[in-house]
């Protein structure tokens, strides 16, 4: 794959985490989410609508301050993975998260999800 697909295949991937994650702008985020998105996270299921509504119902609304900062991201093929942190709430310990998304004709079409918490008397720039 071109090197500009795979930075486009980025770029995508970091446009919908700032728009679904941070500043929690649903409408922009369902745009890039192709209908039939599958999302692997427990409990989520397929389509964008299920996605944005059980992340509002579960997350958006219960913690209004979530964000997921990326650290890394890597591109191969139609696939891009992320490595970041998320963060809840002012006062509770962040995770760290590794996500896979799979990009189908422009959109994102999956995800997959992998976390951990930070352990106890870690700090976080020792883990990234």
């Amino acid at each position: 794959m071109p090197s500009d697909a795979l930075a486009e295949n980025k770029k995508l991937v970091a446009d919908y985490v700032e728009s679904f994650y941070n500043r929690k702008d649903f409408d922009n985020a369902k745009l890039l989410l192709a209908e039939d998105f599958a999302n692997h996270h427990h409990g989520v299921g397929t389509g964008r609508e299920r996605t944005v509504e059980t992340f509002r119902e579960m997350v958006a609304d219960r913690f209004p301050e979530f964000s997921l900062t990326i650290l890394r991201t890597v591109a191969e093929g139609d696939l891009v993975w992320t490595h970041g942190v998320v963060r809840i709430a002012p006062g509770v310990p962040p995770s760290i998260v590794v996500d896979i998304w799979r990009v189908r004709d422009g959109l994102l079409a999956e995800h997959w999800d992998v976390g951990q918490s930070v352990p106890d008397g870690a700090t976080l720039d020792e883990l990234v």
